[in-house]
C-alpha cells in the first residue's frame, strides 16, 4: 500500500503548484452585497438577500472562477451566501453544499429582532458603540452579540472539516466577512476578531495539509473593479 504524499511547507507556500496531491486549497469568498434599507429590522437584516449590486458581484466572481478546477462549492445556510455559491457552482456543473456552521456571527442576537437599531439606540449611542468596536476590533464590544469565542470555534471546526474532506482538490467556500476574519484570526493567532475589511465577493486563498495552514492571498476583489468604484453607506 503506497504512502500518502508528504507535503512540505514550501509546497503549501507555492502559488504555482500544479497538483494538490496531499493538500487542499480553499477559496474563502465573501458573499455579494446584501440588500439593506434604513433602520431595517434586525431579524430581516440577519438573512438579507443579495442586492442588485450583490448579484452583479456574485456573477463576476463566478465568471472569474469559471476556468478554475473546483472539486466542490460550499456555502453557509444564509441566502446571500447560497446565492453567491450558486453563481460560482453553476460554471462547474455543481450544486452548493450547505454547511450550517458557516453562518455569520449574529452581532445583535440578543436585541429585539422586530426593531431596527434606531428604535433601540439614538444615533449618538450607536456612534459610540461603533467607535468602541473600531477601537477594540472585538465582537464583544457589540452589546447584544453572540459569544465570539464560540463563533470562532464553530468556524474553525467547519473549515477544517472541509479541508479534511477535500484533500487533493481546490474548493470554494461562499461565506461571510466575519467567518473569513475568524479563520484568519485563528490562523495568525491574533487577539482581534476583525483583521481586515473583507470586500464583497473577495477571494482569500488558504492551503491546508494535515494540521498546517498557509494563507496565500487575502481579500482579492479585482474582479469587481471594472464596474464598482464605491461602497454603499449601509454595507460594510
Amino acid at each position: 500500500m503506497s504512502q500518502p504524499k508528504r507535503v512540505r511547507t514550501i509546497d503549501l507556500d507555492n502559488p504555482f503548484a500544479e497538483s494538490f496531491e496531499g493538500m487542499c486549497e480553499i477559496l474563502l469568498i465573501r458573499h455579494g452585497e446584501q440588500q439593506f434599507f434604513s433602520n431595517i429590522p434586525l431579524g430581516e437584516a440577519l438573512d438579507a438577500p443579495l442586492s442588485a449590486l450583490g448579484r452583479k458581484q456574485a456573477e463576476a466572481v463566478g465568471q472569474r472562477l469559471a476556468p478554475a478546477r473546483l472539486g466542490a462549492v460550499y456555502c453557509s445556510n444564509m441566502k446571500r451566501a447560497y446565492d453567491t455559491g450558486y453563481a460560482i457552482a453553476k460554471h462547474h456543473g455543481l450544486d452548493p453544499i450547505v454547511v450550517d456552521d458557516l453562518r455569520e456571527i449574529d452581532l445583535w442576537k440578543y436585541a429585539p429582532q422586530d426593531k431596527g437599531l434606531l428604535d433601540i439606540y439614538s444615533r449618538e449611542e450607536l456612534a459610540e458603540i461603533y467607535r468602541e468596536v473600531s477601537r477594540t476590533r472585538k465582537h464583544s464590544s457589540y452589546p447584544h452579540c453572540e459569544d465570539s469565542e464560540e463563533f470562532k470555534a464553530r468556524i474553525v471546526a467547519a473549515i477544517d472539516r472541509i479541508a479534511e474532506e477535500s484533500v487533493g482538490h481546490r474548493v470554494a467556500v461562499a461565506c461571510h466577512g466575519g467567518v473569513i476574519n475568524a479563520y484568519l484570526s485563528h490562523l495568525f493567532a491574533s487577539g482581534y476578531d476583525s483583521l481586515v475589511p473583507v470586500h464583497h465577493t473577495s477571494i482569500t486563498v488558504i492551503r491546508a495539509a494535515d494540521s498546517r495552514r498557509v494563507a496565500l492571498t487575502i481579500n482579492d476583489y479585482s474582479h469587481v473593479m471594472s464596474f464598482q468604484s464605491s461602497r454603499g453607506d449601509l454595507n460594510a
